[in-house]
């Protein structure tokens, strides 16, 4: 059986191989570190806020389809509105970025009908938008009939446009035509 002495190793020459990284080597990477992460945090920046804006506009959208599926399932009369102040109200205006809502209208008098434990209202309520986004709309609520038109014969499109509040921010126009069909397209 062989025995290995590791006295008679040699010694190491090279004290710096043994210490790691210098002060000056820890600096230095240090320094390409933050060039990169500034070069970088204005494009993150730019993707972030591109991306609240389309998420904001594709559930502006999603509800909308939303309400008009619900009017078909239901054979009855669905509205998307303005949140108000009292909860799962239907409001007027075009205050579209304080939040929005959708819900039933069975009897037909434009606003929320009074929700029961086994029939909820609002169907869906979306919360405010971020303070960098705005949400024009019609001040009328726009609605959803049984057979899933927007309203009543020679009634007008109605026109959703979501936005940036920053320099060279896209916009998303949501547009529900009389007939309920429901586009959205990308603007510059």
């Amino acid at each position: 059986m062989k025995t290995t002495d590791f006295s008679k190793r040699p010694a190491v020459t090279n004290a710096r191989s043994a210490r790691g990284f210098t002060i000056l080597e820890l600096m230095i990477a240090v320094a390409i570190v933050a060039v990169m992460t500034a070069i970088a945090a204005p494009s993150m920046m730019d993707f972030v806020r591109a991306n609240r804006l389309s998420t904001a506009a594709r559930q502006l959208d999603a509800d909308i389809l939303l309400a008009r599926r619900e009017a078909i399932k239901r054979n009855s009369r669905v509205l998307v509105c303005v949140v108000t102040t009292t909860a799962g109200a239907c409001g007027s205006g075009t205050a579209w970025a304080a939040g929005w809502l959708v819900c039933y209208d069975n009897d037909q008098d434009g606003a929320c009908d009074a929700s029961t434990s086994t029939n909820p209202n609002p169907i869906r309520q979306h919360g405010k938008l971020d303070s960098s986004l705005t949400l024009t709309g019609p001040s009328a609520a726009p609605r959803f009939n049984a057979n899933g038109t927007q309203g009543a014969a020679g009634a007008s499109s109605v026109t959703f446009t979501t936005r940036g509040t920053w320099t060279g921010s896209k916009s998303y126009v949501e547009t529900v035509t009389a007939t309920g069909n429901v586009s959205m397209a990308a603007g510059g």
